[in-house]
């Protein structure tokens, strides 16, 4: 029961493409970040795969970083050996290092595909830091830890404050996936009102957190296997979500749902490609990451350097203001309008050392390209 549980965990990493995080060390030194032209700023690099990430009231970046994974592997069948390890985190970025807020997390590497699952993304409700954190319970060969949704607090302890493992096998959605792993695959963690709404990927549900620990299914959107990944919430408590999609990824095969808070789902954005993030712009518009474009109908399905991030022009309508993106993952604004964005979503040798963050100027010419940007030097050294 236990390897066919792991076969189910493993498998879903071929439908969710989650990256991998970095090493944050104690003494770092920041050196000069490359700064390419056309309005793009790397603002920290030589990260192993970032997430998602906030700011707090003060301006503090912070960012979460999945690991990328470990030294224990487990084989349960050809083709698919999982690398455990604590190199998991949540970090302040500042002056291109990154620095622990909270390190030693669980993190979970595919090794043949380099695709790893920790600490997903962070989020502020009513001034506290919360973690969304993945990897842990049986169906990741872990039974002694937890995925689910973790207080920071200020002293660098975490408090459980969601126990998903625990609560999906009492849970299920309405289909269940083949490749479905009863500890779910955690993605996206937004505020809204008085709660905390996250996405559980391959199962297709929306949940809600609330800061008691009471959580609840929002929507069941687990019908057609579509992979429910971003989340942006407007200031009704609407929440807008977007599909991943599953293998070959087909052009225009995805699409944004308005969820209200009711659990009502209706379409709000359809001809979207693989979309990782969704978020509501400066402008009131919605923005979507398209992990990649132009995919093929073979294995590995994806096309390298073709995500985008895009704007919602219509009901079926967009216009891209970033190309050329290497799987794009997590996107946000700042307070200025700059677009903010962390790739790649999954990479060789778990990601490690080729994850950056990028500040994105889309104020005057459209599409910006990050084709030119290349390999990017590590913006700190230990």
């Amino acid at each position: 029961m236990l390897a066919r549980r792991t076969l189910f965990a493993l498998l879903a990493l071929t439908l969710i493409l989650f990256g991998s995080a970095p090493d944050v060390v104690a003494a770092q030194q920041a050196t000069p970040a490359p700064t390419p032209a056309g309005g793009v700023e790397v603002v920290a690099s030589g990260l192993d795969s970032p997430r998602g990430f906030t700011w707090s009231d003060d301006g503090t970046l912070i960012i979460a970083l999945a690991g990328h994974g470990g030294d224990t592997q487990i084989q349960p069948m050809e083709g698919f050996t999982l690398a455990l390890g604590l190199s998991s985190s949540v970090a302040t970025i500042a002056d291109g290092c990154a620095t622990p807020l909270v390190a030693g997390l669980l993190s979970a590497h595919w090794v043949e595909q380099g695709w790893v699952w920790g600490t997903m993304d962070v989020a502020f409700l009513n001034g506290e830091l919360y973690a969304l954190i993945g990897a842990g319970g049986p169906s990741w060969l872990t039974p002694s830890s937890f995925s689910g949704v973790y207080r920071i607090n200020d002293d660098g302890t975490m408090d459980l404050v969601a126990d998903i493992t625990n609560w999906l096998p009492d849970h299920p959605p309405a289909f269940v996936p083949p490749d479905y792993g009863s500890d779910g695959s955690l993605f996206d963690l937004e505020a809204a009102g008085d709660a905390l709404l996250l996405s559980e990927a391959v199962g297709g549900q929306l949940l809600r957190v609330t800061p008691d620990g009471e959580i609840s299914t929002v929507a069941d959107l687990s019908e057609g296997h579509m992979v429910p990944t971003g989340i942006a919430v407007d200031d009704e408590g609407n929440a807008f979500v977007g599909f991943e999609t599953t293998p070959p990824f087909e052009d225009g095969s995805s699409k944004v749902v308005k969820v209200t808070p009711d659990g009502a789902v209706s379409d709000a954005w359809t001809g979207l490609t693989s979309v990782t993030d969704v978020v509501l712009g400066p402008d009131g518009a919605l923005y979507a990451a398209e992990m990649a474009t132009g995919n093929t109908g073979e294995p590995p399905f994806l096309t390298p350097h073709s995500g985008r991030i895009v704007r919602q022009t219509g009901p079926d309508s967009l216009e891209a203001v970033v190309v050329d993106a290497d799987y794009p993952v997590h996107f946000g604004f700042d307070t200025g309008g700059a677009l903010y964005l962390a790739y790649p979503a999954f990479g060789p040798n778990g990601g490690a050392g080729i994850g950056a963050l990028l500040r994105i100027d889309i104020s005057s010419d459209t599409p910006v390209s990050l084709a030119g940007l290349g390999e990017l030097e590590a913006t700190c050294m230990s």
